[in-house]
């Protein structure tokens, strides 16, 4: 041992690490390097490691709300070595404690899939952080099943109302508020039931979230059989099967009635005693199919006798 020698001290690569003219080294950056210690034309080296080890994590944000099933956001781990330095390019495991409502991808990109709540884990190392998801879908539409349709007065149909998010996600058992343009025509149940009143056109209404379409519905008077006394029809018939004038009976048709009849269905309409229809030329009366077609061929017409 000499005492008092003159030692020279040199690191290989700075950006890895550097030694004081005490020989204290200090990391700089990840990698390797050769501290080399210079006495005379005598030297010596040592070999130093540096390689960062994960303290913490961060992430950025830490919570995410989702309107839409299919909606994405990123979220971004810093993670730091003990002595607060960020670890470049990091390692991260990302996990979901629930994939219903949320996954995440190896780069930390979460996808709504369901509404409920999930934690969002990172983990580099031992060091872990999470962050909370949350979905719930929110309405842009709702869509009735018919833009019009036909009930018989004291028969039902149903009307079904289709909600979707922004993604186009249908909404499952969404609260929809059913409404009538006129209950004495034709009423509607919380469960889109609409039940004819009288003969005649109203409207339905489903609203959702403030969103709301219609569907015109028209209730008719449903006919077939024998008519053995004179009869009036007006506003809205539909014939549900055969129908016949007896002879020495008056059927009158008053302006403006709309008679429908189910296409294909080889109803026929016979008159032995008098048909008095009383349309004008600005309200006429109109014979159509239950469609709403009026091309010949859709029924098989009014055959007379007698008369």
């Amino acid at each position: 041992t000499m005492t008092g020698a003159t030692v020279t001290w040199a690191s290989s690569d700075a950006t890895i690490a550097t030694v004081s003219s005490a020989g204290l080294v200090t990391s700089k950056g990840n990698g390797t390097a050769t501290i080399t210690a210079t006495s005379g034309s005598v030297s010596k080296t040592a070999t130093v490691t540096v390689s960062q080890v994960a303290s913490s994590v961060t992430l950025s944000p830490t919570s995410l709300s989702f309107a839409s099933f299919g909606d994405t956001a990123t979220i971004t781990a810093t993670v730091k070595d003990a002595n607060d330095s960020t670890i470049a390019s990091p390692t991260v495991t990302w996990s979901s404690s629930d994939t219903g409502p949320a996954t995440v991808s190896s780069a930390g990109l979460v996808t709504s899939k369901g509404n409920g709540t999930a934690t969002i884990t990172a983990t580099s190392g031992s060091a872990t952080k999470t962050a909370s998801v949350t979905v719930t879908q929110a309405a842009v539409s709702i869509t009735l099943s018919a833009d019009s349709l036909d009930v018989l007065v004291s028969d039902t149909v149903t009307i079904t109302a289709t909600v979707k998010d922004a993604n186009d996600s249908t909404i499952a058992s969404p609260t929809i508020t059913w409404t009538t343009s006129s209950s004495s025509l034709a009423t509607v149940s919380s469960a889109g039931l609409v039940t004819g009143v009288a003969a005649g056109s109203v409207q339905i209404a489903a609203t959702h979230a403030g969103f709301s379409d219609t569907t015109t519905v028209t209730a008719l008077v449903g006919k077939s059989g024998i008519i053995s006394s004179n009869e009036t029809w007006s506003t809205f018939i539909k014939l549900t099967d055969d129908f016949k004038v007896s002879d020495g009976v008056t059927l009158t048709i008053d302006a403006g009635t709309v008679i429908k009849v189910t296409e294909g269905a080889d109803i026929q309409v016979l008159v032995e005693g008098t048909l008095l229809s009383q349309g004008t030329s600005g309200s006429q009366i109109i014979f159509r199919g239950a469609s709403g077609s009026t091309e010949k061929g859709t029924w098989e017409g009014i055959k007379f006798r007698n008369t």
